[in-house]
């Protein structure tokens, strides 16, 4: 078996165990035992714990399968910045008039909603009083 074949099913190995450990140690360990239920806005620390956890586990995922699939990852971001060279941005003048036409389209399709909605309701309404 090749070293560096080896030395990857290792390194695999190791970041394996350390997103166990920080999906189930990390949480449990974290509780600080306060009710936190009045207050919806606040996280609470095994909350926070929770989703350090998870964006640990995202970046050692992320950096293992950079290391596998290193060649396959550099050819992409050749390819991405070639073509990211042959963007063609609007200019200020496109951006503006492109802005005003989204915003009267949004005008037109919200007024257009709100009488659609006000007429069903109120025909809902004379429907219902038919029979009453």
């Amino acid at each position: 078996m090749k070293t560096g074949t080896l030395l990857k099913k290792w390194t695999v190995a190791l970041f394996s165990v350390l997103m166990m450990i920080s999906l189930f140690a990390i949480p449990v360990l974290a509780d600080d035992g306060h009710d936190h239920s009045t207050d919806v806005t606040a996280f609470t620390k095994t909350e926070t714990w929770i989703l350090l956890g998870i964006f640990g586990v995202l970046l050692i995922a992320a950096i293992v399968l950079c290391v596998i699939f290193r060649e396959k990852v550099g050819k992409f971001l050749r390819v991405y910045k070639s073509e990211s060279k042959k963007i063609v941005w609007l200019t200020w003048n496109q951006t503006k008039k492109s802005t005003l036409v989204v915003l009267v389209v949004l005008v037109v399709c919200a007024v257009a909603i709100c009488l659609i909605d006000l007429g069903l309701s109120q025909g809902f309404i004379a429907f219902i009083n038919l029979f009453k």
